[in-house]
C-alpha cells in the first residue's frame, strides 16, 4: 500500500489550516489564486505516491470551512500516512551504547502517524535524546538541554515555538581527547516539534550541524 511520510501530512495539516485562515479573507481575487496553490501542493504530496484524494480536495473547497471539520477530514486521510515504527527497548540501547542509565520515552501519548523522529527529555539528567531513521538505519544521538524555555524558532521544525538550547558534546581532536559542544535552539517539547516539522532535511541538517 502507497504511503506519505508523517512530515508530508504536517505539511498537509499546515496547508489546509492555511486555506481555512484564507477563505475569511475579502480579496476574492488573491483567493481564489492562493486557493489553487494549495490545493496543487496537496495533491502533488499525494500523487507521487499514486494516491488520489479528489474526494478530500472537493470537502475542502469551501469557504464555510471550520478547523473541526478540516480536522476529521484529515483524520480520515490518516490511513494514507506510514505511522513511525517505534524501536523496540534493546534497538534504544544499541543507539545509545555509552549511556549507562538510560531513560526510556513514554509513548502512550504520541501520534506514530505524525511522529517523524522519536525524542525525550530526561529532567534529571538535563538531557534530550533523539531518535531518527536515516535510510533503513536506526540511529541516535543526545545532548544536553536547557531547562529554560523562551519563545523562538526552532532550528528543526523552523516554527515559532518554546525552545530551549541543545548542545551536544562531540570529541574534537582524537589524539589530544578534547571535546567541543555544538547546538541550537529546539523545540523543548519533541511531540510540538513532530507536529510542525513538514521538511525532513531540517532534522537532517541539525544532526549534521550538531554532531
Amino acid at each position: 500500500m502507497n504511503q506519505i511520510k508523517a512530515y508530508e501530512f504536517i505539511k498537509v495539516k499546515q496547508r489546509v489550516n492555511q486555506l481555512i485562515r484564507l477563505y475569511k479573507t475579502n480579496d476574492i481575487q488573491t483567493h481564489t489564486m492562493q486557493k489553487q496553490i494549495i490545493f496543487n501542493e496537496i495533491k502533488e504530496i499525494f500523487e507521487a505516491q499514486h494516491i488520489y484524494i479528489d474526494d478530500f480536495i472537493n470537502q475542502i473547497d469551501d469557504v464555510t470551512l471550520t478547523k473541526k471539520k478540516a480536522s476529521m477530514l484529515l483524520e480520515n486521510l490518516k490511513v494514507h500516512v506510514e505511522a513511525f515504527e517505534l524501536p523496540t527497548t534493546n534497538a534504544l540501547h544499541k543507539c545509545f551504547r555509552k549511556v549507562k542509565k538510560l531513560k526510556l520515552p513514554e509513548t502512550d501519548h504520541i501520534d506514530l502517524k505524525e511522529t517523524t523522529f522519536l525524542g525525550w527529555n530526561d529532567l534529571a539528567s538535563h538531557r534530550k535524546y533523539i531518535v531518527y531513521r536515516e535510510g533503513n538505519q536506526l540511529k541516535g544521538m543526545y545532548g544536553d538541554l536547557s531547562p529554560t524555555k523562551v519563545k523562538g524558532f526552532c532550528k528543526i521544525c523552523n516554527a515559532e515555538s518554546y525552545v530551549s538550547l541543545f548542545l551536544n558534546q562531540s570529541k574534537h581532536n582524537k589524539k589530544e581527547g578534547t571535546y567541543t559542544k555544538k547546538g541550537d535552539y529546539i523545540c523543548y517539547d519533541s511531540v510540538a516539534c513532530n507536529g510542525q516539522l513538514e521538511d525532513i532535511t531540517r532534522l537532517y541538517h541539525f544532526i549534521e550541524q550538531t554532531k
